[in-house]
């Protein structure tokens, strides 16, 4: 009975960019300890006598033979050039992740043929984690044996000087726990189909009779073609997956049929793999309450199991404590409700002891996988002691591949410096919103052609600036000062699609400088310097007024900024005034002078993240410029 291959793929935009990065291949190459094919023009492989049975179309298969034209077979090893449409009678039973003509004489150390068997635990772990992912059903799988034949950067056959500029680099995966066997297919590029003995053109290597990818028995009964094989649209494989997955392709390949893996769900999309840790600060000046939410909103909208997110925590005030490892495997589920009976404990923050036996939690016997992305995430208001230690502490966690480390500011005030100390850049210091916190993720995470982000930079800053009763002359000018030097360094930045403006509020409400595109402000600057200093009371009613008018024409991405010392606002006022900001305007706060009343100037601020001092003008604008960028996925 002819078996006809049910191929479901995801073919995407030719505009959008897929594929599997690099960082997403198995390893391989020199550092480890693979054999190089040596270069060669329709060659292949010693035979290679593996160490388990590996099950291919229901028979035991003790040997292989890696082919330099792209194929492992079983039977012996295979030096035709120009790919055969399967099913091929004869003895050509062969997986094929590639089958076209690949010269690697002359290229040099720019492209190789690799391959290893591995039992290494790193490799185990990344199979077990794709095949218990890719097929939900096989959710208890282990790998025990793993063999990785990676063609890198060849090129084909009868390449012109001009030709030889185009590379391929794909891989194969061979995986079974000596039971169930399956192959995983890797495209990181494909650049050309077809090498000219096969009628391709030299210079694009386009044409004539094209690759061949999928599996074949030799019986002419049992096998398994990929869509678009031996035709031009073969080139597409970076873009085209059986799960989802732009240049990955998953099968079972034990049975007596091959079996594609499962075709996911139409809106489903994923992460690529992320160990997260979150470190989190229990100290005294912490509201539990609001951290409790914060964290619990985050985990609601990570995607936990054993492909995406893993997470592990520790928390920390005089001494830390781990909550939980990534070998617990928490579901999504036990993290809320242990989250749910964390408590204040009574003590003073101490990171540095925190972050001293992190990297331990990043080990394989914690649990961590080697291959993931690693994010250590630190939910703190950074009033901890500054020490070189702690310095030292955050660089050898950065020294880590694949590590981020990211602060979350919390609490009704924050240490800006502090955590910029201990963040691997400026961009990684989060406010504390978990809306905010998942584009952060899904920007470093995303799955080109399967998770789109696109990043948009613009937005409004309204500034406001004090003129009563309740501040000096001296203070007032510190507040214009103030103005000066943030708006002279925001247009430093050469910022686009951002506007601005300036007022002044007492009695009234003065407009010192319309809203315009923020790189003519340093020109109207000299208004400011005509404002007298007033000695009259804040209209609060009017304030609130003009702040709720703000908010009717503001952009979606706005910054209204009160630059005061707090002295004039109240409870009642500090609510009015919140609630007359669209959903989407954050209110940020700068205290003036040295009297400043610090509980009203943090209570007013969105976030205890967005209160500044007027020292802190530099550092203001460069939080700006990062809050202007926002990032949507979908």
């Amino acid at each position: 009975m002819l078996h006809v291959p049910l191929i479901c793929l995801l073919l995407f935009s030719k505009t959008a960019f897929g594929s599997v990065s690099m960082s997403e291949f198995f390893s391989f190459g020199q550092n480890e300890n693979d054999t190089m094919l040596h270069p060669n023009d329709d060659g292949s492989s010693p035979v290679q006598n593996i160490s388990v049975v590996f099950e291919f179309f229901s028979e035991h298969r003790k040997q292989l033979f890696v082919n330099t034209n792209g194929l492992i077979s079983f039977f012996k090893a295979v030096s035709t050039y120009t790919s055969e449409e399967f099913p091929k009678i004869g003895k050509r039973i062969v997986l094929a992740p590639f089958w076209a003509d690949i010269d690697t004489r002359g290229c040099g150390s720019t492209c190789g043929i690799w391959y290893r068997e591995s039992t290494e635990l790193v490799d185990l772990s990344k199979a077990s984690s794709e095949i218990r992912y890719y097929f939900p059903a096989m959710n208890h799988f282990n790998a025990k044996w793993t063999y990785i034949a990676t063609w890198y950067n060849v090129p084909f056959f009868g390449a012109s000087p001009l030709g030889m500029n185009k590379r391929n680099t794909f891989q194969a995966v061979l995986i079974t726990d000596s039971k169930s066997a399956f192959v995983i297919y890797n495209y990181n590029k494909i650049e050309w189909t077809t090498g000219t003995a096969s009628n391709g053109n030299a210079d694009i290597g386009l044409g004539g009779i094209p690759a061949q990818v999928g599996f074949n028995m030799g019986d002419e009964i049992h096998f398994y073609s990929v869509e678009g094989s031996r035709k031009s649209e073969i080139i597409n494989l970076p873009n085209l997956s059986n799960v989802k997955y732009p240049g990955k392709f998953v099968f079972r390949v034990d049975l007596p049929d091959i079996e594609s893996a499962p075709t996911p769900d139409a809106d489903q999309c994923f992460l690529k793999a992320a160990d997260i840790l979150l470190v989190v600060d229990l100290s005294l000046s912490i509201d539990i309450n609001d951290l409790k939410n914060l964290i619990s909103d985050v985990i609601s909208k990570l995607p936990i199991n054993a492909m995406e997110c893993q997470i592990a925590m520790k928390s920390f005030s005089t001494s830390a404590r781990t909550e939980f490892r990534f070998k617990d495997h928490k579901t999504k589920t036990e993290i809320l409700a242990h989250i749910a009976k964390m408590n204040t404990a009574k003590g003073v923050s101490n990171l540095k002891d925190a972050l001293s036996s992190t990297t331990q939690m990043f080990s394989y016997n914690d649990g961590s996988r080697l291959y993931a992305n690693r994010f250590v995430i630190i939910f703190t208001d950074g009033l901890m002691v500054a020490s070189r230690e702690l310095k030292t502490q955050a660089d050898h966690l950065l020294s880590f591949s694949n590590m981020i480390v990211a602060t979350v500011g919390i609490g009704s005030s924050v240490k800006h410096d502090h955590l910029e100390l201990i963040s691997s850049d400026f961009n990684s210091i989060l406010r504390p919103s978990a809306n905010s916190f998942w584009k952060y993720l899904q920007s470093a995470l995303a799955v080109p052609g399967c998770l789109a982000c696109d990043e948009d930079f613009g937005g409004e800053i309204r500034i406001l600036l004090e003129n009563s009763g309740y501040i000096t002359r001296e203070v007032f000018k510190e507040g214009r000062q103030f103005i000066y030097t943030l708006i002279e360094e925001l247009t430093s930045f050469n910022l686009t699609n951002v506007n601005s403006s300036v007022d002044i509020f007492s009695d009234e409400v003065t407009e010192a400088i319309p809203l315009q595109n923020i790189s003519g402000m340093d020109y109207k600057l000299g208004g400011l310097s005509l404002v007298e200093h007033s000695e009259n009371n804040v209209n609060k009613s009017l304030l609130s007024q003009h702040i709720k008018d703000i908010g009717i024409i503001s952009s979606s991405n706005s910054f209204i900024i009160f630059i005061s010392n707090g002295g004039f606002l109240d409870s009642q006022l500090i609510e009015k005034l919140k609630h007359s900001v669209n959903e989407t305007s954050i209110i940020l706060s700068v205290g003036l002078g040295e009297d400043t009343n610090w509980d009203n100037v943090e209570d007013l601020a969105t976030y205890g993240y967005c209160v500044f001092s007027s020292d802190d003008a530099h550092l203001l604008a460069r939080y700006l410029k990062k809050e202007m960028k926002t990032t949507t996925c979908t």
